[in-house]
């Protein structure tokens, strides 16, 4: 699971605001509906100046990702980088957590290299700290939602309920600039009862450089419920147009409805 995206220099900080309603449009404060223990709107810097007006796009607009999955997702808070839904906090085997969530892209440019981070407080007091390891897809263009998940390495202090977060993010332009995050379009996936079986192409038009990161997102509706990792069978530089396959084990996470994304690194 501790799968650190590399990090990008001199990317811009962009503040994120946790939605009130904390997941997708549900506001009963039942695990998994919504922030662990319904947590509140957290706004961690003054509003930002005005951007232009972001049109809000349906979930995989670009379609990048492929999957049985299609939720829907509130529009965000305008001008920044907004979460808008937030699925359970899951335990990792290694004494660690996982806390899957999906963001939309509200300012005027495609961003990439979506670097998280993320602080857990319980009755005020700080208990935790996190950074997500990768995030699909690799580009998020304007008004677009991206899929992200934040580990937690030491979650002891992590009960199920009462948490309340605030989150980070340094990105970088959605470029095709030397080991930028770039997006392979996943063409096929398969779930086999125990695995999400899969391929994706290099559509970019540039060559790539692994490794391959594979995430996969579980849904029940447009509730968010788990994240699943992994990495294609291929890690050596790809052409465009070439493809990597992939096996996700989903290690007994329900998963009836799932989509998946793949994404690499620019030469």
């Amino acid at each position: 699971m501790n799968r650190l995206a590399l990090s990008a220099a001199g990317a811009a900080l962009i503040a994120l605001t946790l939605t009130a309603c904390g997941s997708n449009s549900d506001d009963t404060a039942s695990k998994g509906d919504q922030p662990s223990g319904g947590s509140s709107a957290v706004v961690i810097t003054p509003t930002p100046s005005p951007t232009p007006s972001v049109t809000i796009k349906p979930f995989n607009a670009s379609g990048y990702l492929a999957g049985n999955a299609k939720p829907t997702f509130p529009a965000g808070e305008p001008g920044q980088v907004s979460i808008v839904a937030q699925g359970p906090l899951n335990e990792d085997v290694a004494g660690g957590a996982v806390l899957p969530i999906a963001y939309r892209n509200n300012t005027g440019a495609a961003i990439s290299h979506v670097d998280l981070s993320a602080t857990a407080r319980l009755n005020g007091k700080l208990v935790a700290s996190g950074q997500s390891q990768g995030a699909a897809p690799a580009q998020v263009q304007p008004g677009e939602v991206g899929l992200a998940f934040i580990y937690f390495e030491d979650s002891k202090s992590m009960p199920d309920k009462g948490l309340k977060y605030e989150f980070t993010a340094d990105t970088m332009p959605a470029d095709t600039s030397s080991y930028n995050t770039a997006p392979l379009t996943v063409g096929e996936a398969t779930y086999n009862g125990s695995s999400i079986v899969g391929t994706a192409d290099n559509k970019t038009g540039k060559p790539l450089t692994g490794p391959y990161d594979v995430q996969v997102y579980c849904f029940a509706g447009n509730k968010l419920t788990a994240e699943v990792g992994s990495y294609a069978d291929q890690d050596n530089d790809i052409n465009a147009g070439a493809k990597v396959s992939f096996t996700a084990d989903l290690y007994d996470t329900k998963c009836d409805k799932f989509t998946v994304g793949v994404s690499g690194y620019f030469q």
